[in-house]
């Protein structure tokens, strides 16, 4: 049972999230731990393809369903026996640890609001999916209906989640209105009957942001909001988003491989590779005295301001991570990140470093912390 679970909206703990594929079982989330206090913004900050996003469909209960779809359209039979066993563990109770084999699907703890929501059935966590928590894709062309008003697609999640028919129309709409204003949807009482396809791309956004606050959830997870957006675009969603946080004090789950977003929106990050967390802490300390050396060759690859004000005072030089990311489904030995960190010795190469806390709230998955040149 957790402790202290009036202090967190979500824990994660040992987090693993398995996907099969024709080179093998893909680790896309790989034992991982983090939480997300009541009130609080949480970044997932890392490359494309660390497995940001796979976290996000865990905690909304629907990585299995979608990681099942892509398994039954290749019509791989070697893939469809991995499912079959992974379904009989559960009717068994059993995890695959316990089973001595590496299985797909979904494992660990995902408490929220003092429940692990891994334990629950379909029609339990339709209850929460959606109402208490809620999800913002990536990208607006596949989330929102081209032929729908969208008043209608705003309130479809009230509609949805009213089993015991307690509202009316009128208060629909007027919930509506309410949550378009909130995200700044000018002239909303007029402009509520328009299709998205004659909204801008960044009041598309704004409207996937409010079809997830109508339901006034705990927790909101929202997939790389600003992504091929123009800055002025930009700057309005980070201005949704600070307006959100004052006026509901509702937790955030900011999913993101930009630096300035995680900075201005962020209390605490999580930084992401290869489906491992590799630190966590104070966003500040994270982003400006980052201790592992993915984090640092990360933000060196693509700086803020103040960064780049750092490296003209150290005399640094800008320069990519050297290398590909790794392949989920063929990890290499030891630390995921070994064979593009410049400080990797012996010791990262044949062992997995330990997630262990090295002050107050601030975690590390790294054999030489304290070993490396302050940054």
């Amino acid at each position: 049972m957790l402790k202290n679970a009036d202090e967190y909206v979500l824990k994660i703990e040992n987090l693993k999230a398995f996907y099969t594929s024709r080179k093998g079982l893909v680790k896309a989330v790989n034992n991982i731990t983090f939480d997300i206090r009541k009130g609080e913004s949480v970044g997932l900050f890392g490359e494309s393809g660390a497995g940001k996003t796979s976290v996000a469909l865990a905690i909304m209960g629907i990585f299995d369903q979608v990681s099942r779809y892509y398994t039954s359209a290749s019509s791989d039979p070697e893939n469809k026996k991995l499912w079959d066993k992974r379904d009989e563990a559960r009717r068994k109770g059993l995890t695959s640890d316990e089973l001595g084999m590496e299985l797909p699907g979904v494992e660990g703890k995902i408490w929220f609001s003092g429940k692990d929501l891994l334990t629950l059935d379909e029609k339990e966590y339709r209850k929460i999916r959606g109402k208490e928590i809620t999800y913002v894709p990536q990208g607006t062309i596949k989330s929102l209906n081209p032929y729908t008003q969208i008043r209608e697609q705003t309130a479809e999640t009230l509609w949805a989640h009213d089993e015991d028919n307690l509202w009316i129309e009128r208060e629909v709409l007027r919930r509506v209105l309410e949550t378009l204003d909130l995200v700044e949807i000018g002239d909303s009482d007029r402009r509520q009957f328009m299709k998205p396809g004659e909204f801008s791309m960044g009041e598309d956004q704004r409207i996937l942001l409010a079809m997830a606050l109508i339901s006034d959830p705990c927790l909101m997870i929202t997939d790389e909001p600003t992504t091929a957006l123009d800055m002025g675009v930009q700057r309005r969603i980070l201005d949704a988003i600070g307006i959100i946080r004052r006026e509901l004090d509702l937790s955030l789950l900011l999913i993101s491989n930009d630096q300035g977003l995680i900075a201005e929106t962020s209390d605490r990050v999580a930084v992401m590779s290869a489906g491992r967390i590799m630190e966590f802490g104070d966003t500040e300390c994270v982003l400006n005295s980052p201790g592992h050396p993915f984090t640092r060759a990360f933000i060196m690859s693509n700086p803020s301001m103040e960064v780049m004000r750092k490296i003209r005072e150290k005399g640094l030089r800008l320069r990519g991570i050297p290398g590909n990311p790794p392949d989920l489904s063929n990890l290499p030995t030891g630390c995921p990140f070994h064979p593009r960190c410049e400080y990797a010795k012996d010791i990262c190469k044949t062992m997995l470093p330990e997630y262990r806390e090295v002050k107050d709230d601030y975690w590390i998955f790294c054999h030489r912390f304290e070993e490396l040149p302050e940054w």
